[in-house]
């Protein structure tokens, strides 16, 4: 169950449709939401130490400790009307990357839900590998037009991987209260053939979660694996989109293109991503 949710609001705005999505959960299963605050003084040139006087630092500091206090105040004020069980926490770690605060903080809780706001620039790339890789933790991903909305139709993207397992099994909440759940394998052009045995071993995997899931083998019919996902997904009206993320390096993906970065960039509806 997601009982401590993070909401992140680095940039000193309030995301709405990340907003409307974690209270929605919380309220669902009883739990919180956690508004996480921060500002981040972070000079990433080294030299800088050297060649800066102190007091610049001191002035920065001072700064920083006023904003996050602005922050706080306006976060509180619009949590305020909300019903559901919230708490806002102002981080200090002021020299540290927005990333960094993100990962650290999110080590305590159940999920952390993000807004993506495209076209997502680096900083907003550079935040989500972040909050992925470095805090061990699910993030649901939310479009920022998205309007939260049962998640009845749950496409699970699946892969004999480590990080298909891993969303797989964070995503287990949601799949027990779905209405349907399709388990999507890609079949690429010179791919292993299907193996029987492993599929039906999913399925009853699942089915003794009280999921009653339906797998689906698809090829490739798209340029890459990303848009054949988001074309079934389409196809079956789904709701939310489940799937392992970064299963090879950022660097990699960045390059060559990959599954998460395509859904990064491009999904239109939620989601949710374990590494």
């Amino acid at each position: 169950m997601f009982k401590d949710i993070l909401l992140p609001m680095l940039e000193g705005d309030i995301p709405e449709s990340a907003l409307h999505h974690a209270r929605v959960l919380a309220e669902g299963c009883g739990g919180r939401v956690t508004a996480l605050v921060a500002v981040s003084a972070y000079l990433p040139a080294s030299a800088d130490w050297v060649r800066r006087p102190l007091a610049t630092y001191e002035t920065l500091h001072q700064a920083a400790t006023s904003a996050l206090a602005e922050q706080v105040r306006n976060v509180e004020a619009r949590l305020a009307r909300e019903t559901v069980q919230h708490e806002v926490r102002g981080s200090q770690a002021f020299w540290s990357t927005p990333a960094e605060i993100l990962a650290a903080q999110a080590h305590i809780a159940d999920l952390i839900v993000l807004e993506a706001r495209r076209p997502l620039d680096e900083p907003g790339r550079h935040l989500f590998a972040g909050a992925l890789i470095g805090s061990g933790r699910p993030v649901l991903l939310v479009p920022a037009s998205d309007t939260p909305h049962a998640l009845g139709r749950v496409l699970v993207a699946w892969k004999p991987s480590r990080e298909a397992a891993r969303a797989l099994h964070d995503a287990m909440p949601l799949l027990q209260a779905a209405a349907r759940v399709d388990v999507l394998i890609v079949d690429r052009k010179g791919s292993a053939p299907a193996d029987g045995d492993s599929d039906a071993m999913l399925i009853e995997h699942l089915r003794r979660r009280a999921i009653e899931a339906t797998l689906v083998h698809q090829p490739c019919t798209g340029a890459s694996t990303g848009e054949t996902i988001a074309a079934y997904a389409a196809q079956m009206h789904a709701d939310l989109i489940v799937s392992g993320g970064y299963g090879r390096s950022r660097a990699l993906e960045q390059v060559f293109g990959g599954v998460t970065r395509f859904l990064l960039e491009h999904a239109t509806i939620p989601v949710l991503f374990s590494h």
